[in-house]
């Protein structure tokens, strides 16, 4: 589904294309699917936008209850990752019959 977005900006203009949101909750689904753990600026260069615009939509999610930060003691960059309400959501979403 992730490839699937980011393949409609070979058709169309990318600034008409615009989710950021959307597209955050899905790579770090993504990401956490694979164990992986997602900075804040690769979930916004994963969503096509700038750190600081990243940041606002981090926020946003995080306001709504779907993500949270965690920070590593290893790594300068704040981690973004999905909270219960966010996993069990987007696993309903994607995995309807799980």
């Amino acid at each position: 589904m992730y490839d699937d977005r980011q393949r409609r900006r070979d058709f169309v203009p990318a600034e008409l294309l615009t989710d950021p949101a959307w597209d955050i909750l899905l790579w770090v689904f993504i990401e956490t699917e694979h164990g992986r753990r997602v900075t804040s600026l690769e979930a916004a260069v994963a969503a096509g936008v700038t750190n600081d615009i990243g940041l606002r939509w981090i926020s946003a999610l995080r306001k709504a209850g779907l993500v949270m930060p965690w920070w590593a003691d290893d790594h300068a960059d704040s981690y973004v990752m999905l909270s219960d309400t966010g996993y069990r959501g987007m696993q309903r979403y994607l995995q309807p019959d799980a």
